[in-house]
């Protein structure tokens, strides 16, 4: 007669827990790790932006000096010799050759005209449009000014010698041009390129 014989019962080793995975890390490269310090040593006066920016803030206080005893903005001053030179030209045009939007074109005619500077006389070729002249007291007021603009120009290139003054005018001219339909308008001064007004420029 066989005796039971009991079973044997197998005991499972429990399985060993999963290893954790070590962290990855990123090692930055030698070239970003530069670029990193670089940035972090830089300052606002490192960026073109605000260079240009400062540039003009100086080229204003300048002319505001010489010209008109501060009465005349640049833009203005600029604006009535654009029409001495192309007499008749519409507010359209006007806004091309400066680089600005009609509202702001508005604004500068509105203030000229308040002054007896300019006037705006309808175009018989389409009633709609108003055509801008410079007044005889706008003709005089810029040639009375004329020199001294050109004086504030040349004391705002004097930290240059000749050499770079034309360099200097001829790389702000590509940057304006390879820039231009960045901006809120774009600049189109009647078909001639700001490259060579900048060569004329740079030769005061």
């Amino acid at each position: 007669m066989r005796k039971n014989v009991p079973a044997v019962q197998t005991k499972l080793s429990p399985k060993p827990a999963a290893r954790a995975q070590p962290a990855l890390v990123v090692v930055p490269s030698v070239s970003e790790a530069t670029a990193n310090a670089s940035a972090a040593n830089h300052t606002i006066w490192d960026r073109p932006g605000y260079l240009v920016r400062r540039l003009h803030q100086i080229h204003v206080a300048m002319f505001s000096a010489r010209v008109a005893d501060g009465q005349v903005t640049p833009v203005q001053f600029g604006l009535l010799s654009i029409l001495i030179r192309r007499p008749g030209i519409d507010q359209a045009t006007l806004g091309a050759e400066l680089g600005l939007d009609p509202a702001n074109v508005a604004e500068i005619l509105r203030r000229l005209e308040d002054r007896n500077l300019l006037t705006r006389v309808v175009d018989p070729q389409n009633r709609r449009r108003k055509l801008c002249l410079a007044t005889p007291d706008g003709k005089k007021f810029v040639q009375r000014y004329q020199k001294d603009m050109q004086l504030s120009q040349q004391q705002l290139l004097s930290p240059l010698n000749p050499a770079d003054r034309q360099v200097f005018m001829a790389l702000l001219g590509r940057l304006v041009e390879g820039n231009n339909d960045s901006g809120r308008t774009s600049l189109r001064p009647g078909g001639e390129t700001l490259k060579a007004r900048g060569r004329q420029v740079g030769e005061l």
